[in-house]
C-alpha cells in the first residue's frame, strides 16, 4: 500500500471531528447548497447586528448627533452582510495560497468548498452564541459569551481568548490535513500559527476599541 493510500485510510478512520467531512470535499466538492446556507447565515447575522444597533448608537451618541439613525442602521447591517460574504472569499484565498506554497495538489474547487464548510461552521457557532446572549440580555457590544471577557466586561482584549478562535484554528488545521493533504506536523503548525494571529489581532483590536 502506497503512502498516499495509507494516509487516505488514516483520515477515513480518524475520529477527529470534521476530518472525514473535509476529506470528502477533496474528492466531491459541493458549493451551491453551501453557498445558499452561507447567505442565509449572513442575513441572520446582519439582522442580529441590526437588532443590536441601539447599543452601538448609545456608544456613539456624539457621532450620531450628525447622522440619521436609520441610515446608520442600514449601512452597518449591509456592511455586516457584505463583510460576512467577503470573509468567505478571504478564507478561500488563504487556504488556496498556503496550499500551493506547500505544493498541495488539492483543486481550487475543493478548497472553495472547504472554505464554505469552514464558514458555515463558524457562522453557525457565532450565531448561536449571539442568540444566547440576546436571550439572556447580555450586550453583544460589552460581552463575548465564549471568551474570557465574560468574566471582565471592561477588558475587551480578553475577547480574543475565545472558543470561536480555537474553533477557527482547529478547522484550519483540519482543512490543511484533510483537504490539502499536508502532513500532520505542517497542519498542526499552521493551525497554531492561525490561533496566534487570531488572538494577536483580536487583542490589538480590543486595545484600540
Amino acid at each position: 500500500m502506497s503512502t498516499q493510500e495509507l494516509k487516505e485510510n488514516d483520515i477515513q478512520n480518524s475520529s477527529i471531528p470534521f476530518v472525514n467531512h473535509f476529506n470528502k470535499l477533496r474528492h466531491q466538492p459541493k458549493w451551491i447548497l453551501k453557498s445558499i446556507i452561507v447567505i442565509v447565515l449572513a442575513i441572520i447575522s446582519a439582522f442580529i447586528i441590526y437588532n443590536t444597533n441601539n447599543e452601538l448608537l448609545d456608544n456613539q451618541s456624539i457621532a450620531n448627533s450628525q447622522m440619521d439613525e436609520n441610515m446608520f442602521r442600514m449601512t452597518t447591517t449591509i456592511g455586516a452582510f457584505i463583510g460576512t460574504i467577503f470573509s468567505v472569499v478571504v478564507v478561500f484565498l488563504i487556504f488556496l495560497i498556503i496550499s500551493k506554497i506547500f505544493k498541495s495538489d488539492a483543486k481550487a474547487s475543493s478548497l472553495f468548498s472547504a472554505a464554505l464548510s469552514y464558514s458555515i461552521i463558524i457562522l453557525g457557532f457565532t450565531t448561536i452564541i449571539s442568540l444566547i446572549q440576546i436571550v439572556f440580555g447580555l450586550k453583544i457590544t460589552d460581552y463575548k459569551l465564549d471568551s474570557l471577557n465574560i468574566f471582565s466586561k471592561d477588558n475587551k482584549t480578553l475577547m480574543a481568548f475565545s472558543l470561536t478562535n480555537l474553533l477557527k484554528a482547529f478547522l484550519t488545521g483540519v482543512v490543511y490535513y484533510s483537504t490539502s493533504r499536508l502532513s500532520k506536523k505542517a497542519s498542526v503548525i499552521l493551525g497554531i500559527v492561525a490561533l496566534i494571529i487570531l488572538i494577536g489581532s483580536g487583542m490589538i483590536g480590543g486595545m484600540n476599541s
